[in-house]
């Protein structure tokens, strides 16, 4: 969902779909390594293919190509867009080739051929003998994408930006949906000669998938929906929101033993907090994962926001509990502030926005008005849809007036369109020129695919829960669902466990997932204990046989830990390789591929004492992390530790060696 966003550290964009209309959002992923084989350095400068000639990228390793298609098939509306695509040839000429591979991307609004990298790295078991093929759908990345500037320099899509948008477009504005994307692949197939492929498709590009799907059955093999919502059914009030989100919260805890042994549930205590913010809401400053102090408003659309947005995926689950009982208790509402800043920036497009090749919101608003449910007629004008829009509120409200709790329906329709998306389209234009009526990406009579069709859900992922992901599997005769555990949105690409794109992998190969009991060992969210102002109040570390410190000399070594654990989660919203601590300090880090680099400068997790000192993390699987730490401030004598855990290992633990103030420490502790 939001930001391309490649800086100092390594980020790659993946979108996210936000309950049908999804927020973009940046997602933190290391640089994918070269894939390639060292053949591709050596090929020709162009290739025929089917009836097309492609030349090589600039750069890259791929063929770029192009055809031209009518922008409205109709004809009402002249003229022709241009379709681009890339093409990665298979890297084996001493085997036959099989059938190819087709990615799509999220959003809507992302270029696919932005996100090759993740994908070449996904199917790159099985580049041997097959090609891949990354086309850009209309209106994004190298096909013409249209820019509304009003629109995209807002944050969020806003009234104003949407309206100004849909007047630019005028009579093209419902020309971009997913049905006609679907049809431009078609015909990029058919140009390629190429009769049938594996489509994998992860977010929005599961929407666009199974379009395609129900439109051009015939030419799929086999079909992966990563993170995935119905195309067909899906209620316009996304009512799976709410059922996923108390699932959550409350797997996390019970999941983490930090939090298990607490009396009540996690959404008890964070009802709790949103009684509070009902009554009394406040405001305050806190710096948000690029250490930029911001100010921001905590109430229950806040609140709300934060828990179904799903932008800074594990952090929230592993912050929010202890942050609610820190306010409700101590009256420290710090971490609290903390995640709401957090959550502001990774939510948002960044400042500036990324370049309209790379995400198009004018694209992401059009399709999301040409094909999603909506509680209103997109044939009405805005009046009667404005009347209609109150009329469905009402009905629901009396209907099923809790369908988003612990939420109000005006709470959750208060937070920003793109993630609300129940007003999103109030404003856009009436279809004057409509190929495909709104709201029918797939005709109602077509036949899906009956090709093998595997829906990939994570069970903490609120922005595509796996109940859409269930409704979605069952669209398809030969349709299964997996459900990975401890996994949010987007499993496969980019997989960080070894698990969901293995399983992907396989199921190409061989249209089956074979064994999938990796799903039941990925590690669960380490819920921060609780927040606290002193070393002295946190639970001390466990002592080995040859610990010579004291209990004081225990406990700062776990809020040693808790510091560099604190610093780590604080990765996943970092957008620049420079950040702040919760209570001061500053850290820096460099993510050449998959290690990343930190540098810690008198970081304060509590306000008495302060860490410097480097720390190295794996992404991948077992996720190692080691820290070199020196100790100081007035919680401590002077000290040094080095801390190590598996991050991604379940129930992972750390140990802690080193010294401090002379004596010798040597215990363990779960993992921060």
């Amino acid at each position: 969902m939001r930001g391309d966003l490649l800086s100092v550290y390594s980020l790659a964009v993946l979108s996210a779909l936000c309950f049908g209309a999804a927020p973009p959002m940046a997602r933190k992923l290391p640089v994918s390594q070269s894939v390639a084989s060292r053949a591709d350095s050596v090929r020709a400068n162009s290739i025929r293919v089917g009836s097309l000639t492609l030349k090589k990228c600039l750069g890259g390793q791929a063929y770029c190509g192009s055809i031209e298609r009518a922008l409205d098939p109709t004809g009402q509306v002249p003229g022709d867009i241009k379709i681009s695509f890339e093409f990665y040839p298979h890297t084996d000429n001493s085997q036959t080739p099989l059938e190819p591979i087709v990615a799509t991307q999220g959003g809507p609004g992302y270029s696919t051929s932005g996100a090759a990298p993740g994908y070449l790295a996904l199917f790159a078991p099985l580049r041997d003998r097959r090609d891949m093929l990354f086309m850009d759908n209309r209106g994004t990345g190298k096909s013409e994408p249209f820019n509304c500037p009003l629109l995209e320099s807002e944050q969020n899509p806003r009234t104003p930006g949407i309206r100004a948008c849909g007047a630019q477009l005028g009579d093209t504005a419902y020309l971009y949906d997913s049905g006609l994307a679907a049809d431009d692949l078609a015909a990029v197939l058919d140009a390629l000669n190429i009769p049938i492929v594996n489509l994998y498709g992860d977010s929005y590009g599961t929407w666009f998938s199974q379009t395609f799907a129900g439109r051009h059955a015939e030419l799929l093999r086999s079909v992966i929906l990563d993170s995935a919502y119905p195309v067909r059914g899906q209620s316009p009030w996304y009512p799976e929101i709410a059922p996923t989100v108390h699932f959550a919260f409350n797997a996390a805890c019970q999941r983490s033993p930090t939090c298990s042994s607490l009396p009540g549930s996690s959404m008890q205590r964070i009802e709790l907090l949103l009684a509070s913010l009902r009554a009394n809401p406040f405001s305050g400053y806190a710096h948000d994962g690029d250490g930029v102090l911001r100010l921001v408003h905590a109430n229950a659309t806040t609140l709300a926001y934060l828990m179904v947005s799903n932008a800074t995926q594990s952090v929230v689950y592993r912050e929010l509990d202890p942050a609610a009982r820190a306010y409700l208790e101590d009256g420290n509402a710090a971490p609290f502030l903390r995640l709401l800043a957090e959550n502001y920036e990774a939510s948002a497009l960044g400042n500036p926005p990324p370049a309209i090749t790379a995400f198009s919101q004018g694209l992401f608003v059009s399709v999301s008005c040409s094909d999603y449910p909506q509680i209103y007629d997109m044939a009405a004008n805005l009046p009667q849809r404005k009347m209609q829009r109150d009329e469905a509120f009402a009905s629901e409200q009396q209907k099923h007036s809790n369908v988003y709790v612990p939420f109000t329906i005006a709470e959750f329709d208060a937070i920003p369109l793109d993630t609300s998306v129940l007003d999103l389209c109030l404003n856009w234009p009436v279809p004057v020129v409509a190929p495909i009526p709104p709201g029918q990406p797939v005709p109602p009579s077509a036949q899906f695919t009956k090709a093998p069709v595997l829906v990939l859900s994570g069970d903490l992922d609120s922005l595509t829960p796996a109940l859409q992901g269930k409704h979605a599997a069952k669209l398809f005769e030969n349709g299964q669902q997996i459900i990975v555990e401890n996994s949010f949105h987007i499993t496969a690409d980019y997989d960080q466990d070894d698990c969901a794109s293995v399983i992907a992998v396989h199921f190409v190969s061989d249209l089956d997932p074979g064994d999938t009991s990796c799903t039941d060992h990925i590690a669960e969210v380490h819920v921060v204990p609780e927040f606290v102002a002193t070393a002295a109040e946190v639970a001390p570390a466990m002592a080995t046989a040859s610990n010579q410190g004291t209990d004081a000399d225990l406990r700062v070594a776990a809020a040693a830990a808790y510091t560099a654990g604190d610093t780590l989660a604080n990765w996943w919203v970092n957008f620049t390789g420079d950040g702040v601590g919760l209570q001061g300090g500053h850290y820096d880090y460099t993510s050449p591929g998959n290690l990343t680099y930190f540098t810690l400068d008198k970081l304060r997790w509590v306000d008495d004492l302060e860490v410097s000192g480097k720390m190295n993390w794996d992404y991948y699987y077992p996720g190692g992390v080691i820290a070199h730490l020196t100790l100081s401030g007035s919680a401590t004598e002077p000290g040094e530790l080095t801390v190590t855990w598996n991050s991604r290992v379940p129930l992972a633990q750390a140990t802690i060696t080193g010294k401090i103030g002379g004596r010798k420490i040597a215990a363990t502790m779960y993992a921060p």
